[in-house]
């Protein structure tokens, strides 16, 4: 089924699925980009990091999605399967950043946390995939004619 929606380019429908996946990857860039600070907001408020939960790729809002509705309706796209292995190698390396910050004090915990340059590249390689699936969704949507 087809939704319609008036400020579109030539009056082209857009698919049901649009919206949602590009809210879902709107939400993903956001966490992508601030998971940093929302660990250790987490862990400031006394909630111990499940280090396993953090290393499996289907546990988060964006992996649940990948490995579901992402999967059926973008699978087939090259920068799907880009998004899909660079979210699982930054779960990988975030979980080995929080595990190693755990046992640390509080302030040493966010010093390391913060100056861990290979979760911070990892999270950022992510992030510019789910950029890249988002434009690749937009401009499907909405070729240049």
């Amino acid at each position: 089924m087809l939704a319609f929606t008036p400020n579109r380019k030539k009056g082209r429908p857009m698919s049901d699925s649009l919206p949602s996946s590009i809210d879902t990857l709107n939400r993903a860039f956001a966490q992508l980009q601030n998971w940093k600070t929302l660990r250790l907001e987490s862990m400031a408020a006394g909630v111990a990091p499940d280090v396993a939960t953090i290393r499996r790729d289907d546990c988060c809002e964006l992996g649940r999605w990948l490995h579901s509705e992402g999967a059926r309706i973008h699978g087939n796209k090259p920068e799907f399967q880009d998004l899909l292995s660079k979210h699982a190698s930054f779960h990988q390396v975030a979980a080995v950043a929080v595990g190693k910050v755990m046992v640390l004090p509080p302030d040493e915990a966010v010093t390391t946390l913060c100056g861990c340059s290979v979760s911070g590249t990892a999270a950022s390689n992510a992030a510019m995939a789910v950029l890249a699936l988002k434009r690749r969704l937009v401009d499907a949507d909405n070729p240049v004619t």
